[in-house]
């Protein structure tokens, strides 16, 4: 038969009780019986036939014009004036001679920027467009070549169409 032990207090001689559980306390984790855990609190659902939505939907209002407010400041207006005066098509135009001929000297694919959007360009095209572009000689027939090069994307694909014909790759 295996004793039972209990703790008596050494001044008094009567049974001592625990005042909170010890297991394993000198990681940190303490027991907590179930009685002591705090109630949750019931979310109130807001009906749209009350009073209390209604002063929700104030709230919200408000804050919502507040930061409407906020956003038009004068900086942010000043700032659209000036975008409204910046040419943009002049600084989004590149010549794209320059492109096919760095698509010819680094051997690689790259997009070209067109008036109706941008497409791919390999090198075989780039090699014959340039190659037709250099064996030109007057200078209208350059400038006419130029302009469809940096038009749409039609013009483009018509440059390329005469320039495998007119030009044998070896």
């Amino acid at each position: 038969m295996t004793a039972k032990w209990k703790e008596v207090s050494a001044y008094t001689g009567e049974a001592v009780e625990e005042d909170a559980p010890t297991n394993n306390a000198g990681s940190g984790a303490v027991a907590m019986p179930p009685d002591a855990m705090m109630k949750k609190k019931k979310k109130k659902l807001l009906d749209a036939r009350t009073k209390e939505y209604k002063q929700h939907q104030a709230r919200l209002e408000a804050s919502r014009k507040r930061r409407m407010e906020q956003k038009k400041s004068k900086f942010i207006e000043k700032v659209k004036e000036s975008l409204d005066d910046f040419n943009r098509e002049s600084l989004l135009a590149e010549d794209n001679l320059k492109v096919l001929r760095s698509i010819v000297k680094n051997k690689q694919n790259k997009p070209v920027k067109m008036s109706d959007g941008q497409m791919k360009v390999d090198l075989f095209t780039a090699s014959a467009i340039t190659k037709v572009y250099d064996a030109l000689s007057k200078k209208d027939a350059r400038e006419k070549l130029d302009r469809m090069l940096n038009g749409t994307k039609a013009q483009f694909m018509k440059i390329a169409d005469f320039a495998f014909k007119s030009v044998k790759m070896r």
